[in-house]
């Protein structure tokens, strides 16, 4: 008697269970939420949370679980409260905006079932989440050349002498571009704009300074400043004057010495001017010596004075050879 009331007894509960978790649990149908690099902790809007129109029956009302579809997703899903269903997303590593700026996966509601292990429990349709990665300012500006070089013609004034550039290994707009260059030697005639382009700020002479080495650095819109500056030479050229190159007016020579040359480097610049292609000219004189001098003359230096002149496109040097 007594185990035909205890079957009947379990028939019942048996019964009572298969209807008592009668609703699946409900869920958004979409979730956004960011999670700032290096962290861990996601912000869902709306917040995660499972509702069950079996509360507040217990195990049946209750989440017990969020179930993320996506292997790859490097995140999870946790119940805070069962009760409320109240859940929290989470990194399971420290995520890296470099490597992936964004994510998209699945995510489930589990609730408790009928009983402790949550047999006979129910899911929630699937949700789509959508996961931002907001960068952080790690990387400073860095140039793609360990140096610049450059060349000017004197007496000039150039829009742009040459540019420099730097790059930002960050992931967002914000820390990744480059917003503001600076020349950070001081005294110097020479200005650079924010996409780098440095120009002179007056008229430079090629008697006065011949080379120019100055340093530049950059930051990002985040403010980050490179850890390097760059170091930028410029040459200064002198302006081409056509006519004989590589003369003097004077010469001195000590008697004894020998043969001497008197211009081993002349030449004849033309600057590319059409029509001095060719040239007739008398060629210069290569050498010079001592001759016989009179009496009561001082040997101690011979004076060579040349002259060299242009007109109508020839060239004339004429040599005087003192004597001693």
């Amino acid at each position: 008697m007594r185990s035909r009331i205890q079957a009947a007894e379990m028939a019942h509960l048996l019964l009572s269970v298969s209807t008592v978790n009668k609703h699946k649990p409900w869920i958004e149908t979409s979730y956004h939420g960011v999670i700032t690099e290096n962290t861990d902790v996601v912000l869902l809007d709306p917040p995660l949370v499972a509702l069950d129109k079996d509360a507040p029956i217990p195990y049946a009302g209750e989440i017990c679980a969020f179930n993320i579809h996506g292997l790859e997703a490097p995140f999870e899903a946790v119940v805070l409260n069962g009760t409320s269903g109240e859940g929290q997303l989470r990194a399971r590593g420290l995520v890296d905006c470099e490597l992936q700026k964004e994510y998209t996966f699945i995510i489930q509601a589990h609730d408790c079932g009928s009983g402790p292990g949550g047999m006979e429990g129910k899911k929630s349709h699937k949700a789509v989440v959508h996961i931002q990665v907001n960068d952080v300012n790690e990387f400073a500006p860095v140039f793609r050349e360990p140096q610049y070089r450059a060349a000017v013609t004197e007496g000039k004034i150039y829009d742009s002498i040459l540019q420099v550039e730097a790059t930002d290994q960050d992931c967002s707009p914000q820390y990744s571009q480059i917003c503001n260059y600076q020349i950070t030697t001081t005294n110097t005639p020479f200005a650079i704009d924010r996409n780098g382009n440095i120009r002179n700020t007056e008229k430079l002479s090629f008697d006065r300074q011949q080379h120019y080495e100055i340093q530049v650095t950059a930051w990002d819109c985040g403010q980050k400043r490179a850890l390097q500056s760059v170091p930028v030479h410029i040459d200064v050229k002198p302006v081409c004057k056509p006519g004989w190159q590589g003369w003097n007016k004077r010469v001195d020579y000590e008697p004894g010495t020998g043969s001497k040359q008197l211009f081993p480097n002349m030449h004849l610049e033309t600057c590319g001017e059409p029509g001095v292609g060719r040239c007739w000219c008398l060629s210069p004189a290569r050498h010079f010596r001592r001759e016989a001098g009179s009496p009561g003359q001082d040997a101690s230096l011979l004076q060579v004075n040349t002259d060299t002149d242009r007109t109508n496109n020839h060239a004339h040097t004429h040599s005087h050879l003192g004597r001693i």
